[in-house]
């Protein structure tokens, strides 16, 4: 059999994308339950026979119930009788489902479905008449009274235990369904009757014949049957086919960039790279915006969402025909492209109307936004690039080689949402531009320590997000829906992403939050797709927030927030004050720019005056010990600047956005509010604050100090104007980002600091919910970032001294090159000392600095006191050392919802090793305490977590039983397991606990006998020993009465095992077993110790027992404890 899916035929959310519609047309016999025996027909039964006899014989029962329904009365509303008996039933009968059985008392958790049919227990199939839409709620009609009948069955399906795959039907249209709780949109096929029939679509009805089948649906249990196949291997060639996409748009921007670069008529283009006017990376980021645009009208067009619903047909069809995106997509699949530029002309016509004016000659309305503006790409706006390199762009986006097949198979842009999204933005971030203008050559290249790895984005899998959502978001939905007006209460909720990347996690939010809104619209039940759409609109349009450093990745989360939420005729949400650029993690707060610039901002950087520090930081101590606190100091001022901002704000939401006169109003309001006097003050007082830790502090350099603080609250006229740049300077180079400045309608500064619900940050208010998967990266400075491209030679030099020669060689060969080092290094500095010196983050900032416990604190200093926070973080922030005090704080608080680990093992995370380990992590604010937290250790899947005998709870108190000295998480991989030792803490004392005078029953006397860096000096190798005469006798160096003792390290000793591994020479490795056999066989250390400092630390020459410091965060058990003989240890 052959065939492809056809116009009839609509696949909506990826539940069974066209790609994988297409082969199963196609009789792809690697697809499983192809098999004409699997389809129940006979051996030597050709499929292609059986499905002609059902399209035989019901062409003819189409005709008959198409005359009869057309002359039924208009008083039979519902036709349902007609539809069944002549039309539905023998439609099914012919799908293998005969003598389906009508459905009895259909109900779960006693609310009653009034499904019309259930096949075999677990396949519910609801027809109605014809005259019933599915979509739409009827008043009156039997399955369809209180919800769409669409929503009926979808709703269903969700909450049965028995069902996963439905049909509805009003003989009209058939839809196949699927238990869709898990995912954030609705997912679909569509089979549209109508046309199929009326049109004579045989190749279409082939498709539905072989998906609608009964066999499809069969399966012990449910999650066997053939279609459940069919969408785990559409999952599995998806991400196949994600990567190849990411490839693909890698390859469109560097055929744009040569096709614009290239061309003879851009001579203006090539002059302005040369002069440095126009900088590579500005090239890219327009040729990035160029593509940004193509995606969305492949989108748009692709689900019927660009054109004006009041645009006539004549119009709708020139656009189609001569403008659109998808004819450069047909022209891609057909021919190379010429060297004329006049395709690229079209293509403009397109965009500029998108802009600003529109076109009703070709049923576009603008769009308005920065994307869609000139300024966007103002360096291509009068450039032209010929139609083989756009035809080559249109191509690499639009099609993926299929390597085995051997084929271009197109890429569905129906369906492409915010994770396919999420992987391409992560290829983006990974590219720089390489412009030879003489060579007139554009190329992209990768590179180590890019812009990817350095604002760490991390791709998160839907799967985990809708974990997180169930946690962290649907318990703030639920009092929602509480609430007196519950449609008001979700509409004025707020989520925050202070990571946002592509907006992946946003978009599921806002998702979820308007399927509740459209339900409640709808008057309860499942939504129909229309309301779900305008729900989606509003919940975009007010609820959604989202940070990220990278100015481009802001862009894209805009693109990917509209592509969500457009609607036909209507411009584009205006999102600019809610989705903003900045370092989510340098900002300051109310209550610390109240406190006053601490001295310790004044601590000397790379490349400061020692002498200048110390006198500033002089200065700032008298001038904060003269500040005016409380009522008439800078709180007074920030309270009164932040509440005019959030009425400011709060208007902006309230003014419309019907047409592009509305959207350019609130760009024009939004633009008087930023530039305000109040919003000037927020600003340059926080920016100031900030500034006075990275500034530098050399002669001469203007100065940032309290009184400048207090000064841009006050007025920020009499600010000087080489402090102001300063100021601005060091705002732009970190990208300073405020909370309560850059979302006053979200933060409250109350007029006495003392009345803040958050006393630590000085507000009151917050999100309601903050999501996301931040960065997980060591904040150190790595000069194989700053080299990667420049100078490979020294990010590619085998040691760290050699490439410490390298770059210091720079201060002579390359002066310029080497004062941008130190910058880089002094930027990194200035980082680190603000983040550890600022107070603003009291309990992520101890030890080693890393932003993923920076970002937890963030985000749970930002919600509101009955908020929640759902975030992707490494495990060690409940385990490690260094952030004991910020998990003991969670539990003390009762903040800590749930904690679920997982091992990287099957590669959830591709870019991450699989030894790591993260969790999805909930916390709730103050006034939703927890009295139990839930967890899961050791998941390698998200199955892994339905699992009752691998969750277990644990109360506040039982962290203190278990880890009373450290407060860390205890790590069980079983309920069970958690049970026992409970009792065994209940019964039995720990070894030691601190701080108690009767902490110590055992009498433990415990001590690090030698540290491998500090005690160094002490140690000898076996060549230095032999050298100076010693003899070696087992493994001690003896020479006359002196004696060198071996210096056991952890990785020697194991379980019971003091021989487990041994040096030979520098080499390490494990005994055999056949040394173990000979007892007079001693293990050879790397170093020894002469036996007076072993006498000092450890008198009485008694075997020690003890324990590796440190074990792998996979290993089986992580105390691995031995006893080893009288010797050193380090």
């Amino acid at each position: 059999m052959s065939g492809a899916a056809g116009g009839s035929v609509v696949s909506v959310g990826g539940l069974l994308p066209r790609d994988l519609l297409d082969r199963v047309a196609a009789g792809d016999s690697s697809l499983p339950g192809m098999d004409p025996t699997d389809y129940g027909l006979a051996p030597g039964e050709r499929l292609s026979d059986a499905v002609t006899r059902s399209w035989n014989r019901l062409r003819g029962l189409w005709v008959a119930f198409r005359e009869a329904l057309d002359g039924l009365p208009d008083s039979e509303q519902t036709a349902t009788a007609l539809t069944r008996d002549r039309w539905l039933r023998p439609l099914f009968d012919e799908l293998g489902f005969a003598g389906l059985p009508v459905a009895r008392n259909v109900s779960v958790d006693g609310k009653p479905y009034p499904i019309s049919h259930l096949w075999a227990d677990s396949v519910p199939v609801h027809l109605l008449g014809a005259r019933v839409p599915i979509d739409r709620v009827s008043r009156g009609v039997a399955g369809a009274a209180r919800t769409s009948p669409h929503g009926l069955v979808q709703e269903f399906l969700n909450r049965s235990d028995d069902c996963l795959w439905g049909v509805v039907s009003n003989g009209l249209v058939l839809r196949l369904l699927r238990d869709n709780a898990s995912l954030t949109r609705q997912a679909y096929v569509e089979f549209d009757l109508e046309a199929m029939f009326g049109g004579e679509a045989f190749s279409d009805f082939v498709l539905l014949w072989l998906c609608c089948h009964r066999t499809r649906f069969e399966g012990d249990p449910p999650e066997k049957c053939v279609l459940e196949q069919w969408s785990a291997e559409a999952a599995s060639s998806g991400m196949r086919a994600l990567d190849r996409l990411r490839d693909g748009v890698e390859a469109a921007i560097e055929a744009l960039g040569e096709g614009f670069v290239a061309h003879p008529k851009n001579a203006a283009l090539r002059d302005a790279l040369r002069s440095g006017d126009l900088t590579p990376d500005e090239l890219q980021r327009q040729l990035l915006r160029v593509v940004y645009r193509l995606l969305f009208l492949l989108v748009a067009e692709s689900r019927d969402l660009l054109l004006d619903p009041k645009a006539d047909e004549t119009a709708r069809q020139r656009y189609v025909e001569f403008y659109s995106v998808d004819r450069l997509r047909r022209l891609a699949a057909k021919r190379r492209g010429s060297p004329h530029d006049d395709l690229w002309a079209s293509l403009q016509v397109t965009m500029r109307a998108l802009g600003r004016g529109g076109a009703p000659a070709l049923g576009l309305v603008p769009l308005g936004s920065f994307l869609w503006s000139p300024e966007a790409v103002a360096a291509l706006e009068g450039a032209s690039i010929d139609n083989r390199h756009l035809l080559d762009a249109v191509r690499h986006l639009c099609f993926t080689r299929d390597d085995e097949a051997k084929v271009l198979r197109p890429v569905d842009y129906r369906n492409l949402g915010a994770e396919e999204l999420g992987s391409v933005y992560e290829s983006l971030l990974e590219l720089h531009a390489e412009v030879d203008v003489d060579a007139r050559t554009f190329a992209l290249s990768t590179a180590a320590g890019n812009e990817r790895k350095t604002t760490g984005s991390y791709y998160t899998p839907s799967s985990l997000i809708s974990l997180l959502l169930d946690s962290a978001l649907d318990p703030v939905l639920d009092e929602a829906m509480e609430a007196p007006d519950p449609e008001r209460a979700l509409l004025d909720l707020k989520v925050l992403d202070p990571a946002a990347g592509s907006g992946h996690f946003l978009i599921a939010a806002a998702h979820r939050i308007a399927g509740r809104l459209a339900s409640v619209r709808a008057g309860g039940g499942e939504p129909a797709p229309d309301e779900l759409r305008r729900a989606l609109r509003d919940v975009i349009g007010r609820c959604i927030y989202g940070i990220d450093v990278n100015p481009m990745a802001v862009e894209l989360c805009k693109v990917s927030l509209w592509m969500e939420a457009t609607e036909p005729g209507r411009p584009l949400s205006f999102l600019d004050h809610r989705i903003v650029c900045g370092n989510s993690l340098l900002g300051t707060t109310p209550a610390l720019i109240e406190a006053g610039v601490p001295d310790a901002a004044f601590k000397p950087l790379q490349g400061d005056d020692k002498e200048t520090a110390k006198a500033w930081r002089a200065t700032n101590k008298r001038e904060r010990a003269h500040r005016q606190p409380g009522l008439f100091g800078v709180g007074a001022l920030l309270a009164s600047d932040v509440g005019k901002v959030a009425e400011e704000l709060t208007a902006l939401d309230d003014l419309g956005d019907e047409s592009v006169a509305d959207l350019q109003a609130k760009e024009a309001r939004y633009a008087k509010v930023v530039s305000s006097t109040a919003v000037e003050r927020l600003r340059l007082a926080a920016d100031a604050w900030c500034a006075a830790f990275v500034a530098p502090k050399v002669p001469g350099a203007p100065v940032i100090t309290d009184a400048t603080v207090r000064l841009a609250a006050e007025s920020p006229e009499r600010v000087p104007a080489d402090v102001r740049a300063a100021i601005e300077e060091q705002a732009r180079a970190y990208r300073f980002l405020h909370l309560h400045v850059a979302f006053p309608d979200v933060f409250r500064v109350p007029d006495d600091p003392a009345d803040a619900e958050n006393e630590q940050c000085g507000w009151s208010g917050g999100f309601d919910v903050v999501l996301g998967n931040p960065p997980w990266d060591q904040i150190q400075y790595d000069p194989r970032e700053t080299f990667a491209t420049s100078h490979p030679e020294i990010a590619n030099a085998p040691t760290m001294a050699k490439r410490n020669r390298l770059i210091a060689k720079l201060a002579d060969d390359e002066p310029v090159v080497y004062a941008r080092y130190l910058a880089d290094v002094r930027h990194l500095d200035g980082v680190k000392h603000f983040i550890h010196g600022s107070d603003r983050y009291p309990l992520g900032s101890v030890g080693r600095l890393n932003t993923a416990p920076l970002f937890v604190e963030l985000m749970w200093s930002s919600i509101n006191r009955a908020g929640r926070v759902g975030v992707v973080t490494p495990t060690g922030i409940a385990t490690d050392a260094f952030t004991q005090s910020f998990f003991r704080a969670m539990v003390d608080r009762r903040s800590l919802v749930s904690l679920f680990d997982f091992e990287n093992r099957r590669g959830i995370f591709p870019g991450v090793h699989r030894s790591y380990k993260f969790s999805l992590l909930t916390l709730s604010g103050d006034d939703r305490p927890v009295d139990e937290a839930e967890f899961v250790f050791f998941a390698l899947d998200v199955g892994d977590l339905a699992d009752p005998e691998r969750r277990f709870t644990l109360k506040p108190e039982d962290f203190a039983l278990l880890n009373p000295n450290t407060g860390t998480c205890p790590v069980f991989r079983t309920r069970r397991d958690a049970e026992i030792t409970e009792g065994i803490y209940r019964r039995v004392p720990v070894l030691v606990k601190d701080g108690d005078p009767n902490g110590n029953p055992w009498g433990f006397k415990g001590q690090l006998m030698f540290n491998m860096s500090a005690d160094s000096h002490l140690f000898r190798t076996r060549e230095e020993l032999e050298a100076e005469g010693w003899t070696l006798q087992g493994n001690h160096f003896v020479r006359g009465e002196e004696r060198y003792l071996p210096l056991y390290e952890g990785k020697m000793a194991h379980h019971f095992d003091h021989r487990w591994a041994t040096f030979d020479g520098e080499d390490f490795r494990e005994v055999s077993p056949v040394e173990k056999r000979d007892p007079a066989f001693t293990v050879m250390p790397r170093y020894w110790v002469p036996m007076g400092e072993v006498e000092t630390r450890a008198p009485g020459r008694q075997w020690f027992c003890g324990w590796r410091e440190i074990s792998r965060s996979t290993d089986e058990r992580t105390f691995i404890g031995s006893v080893i003989p009288w010797s050193g240890a380090g």
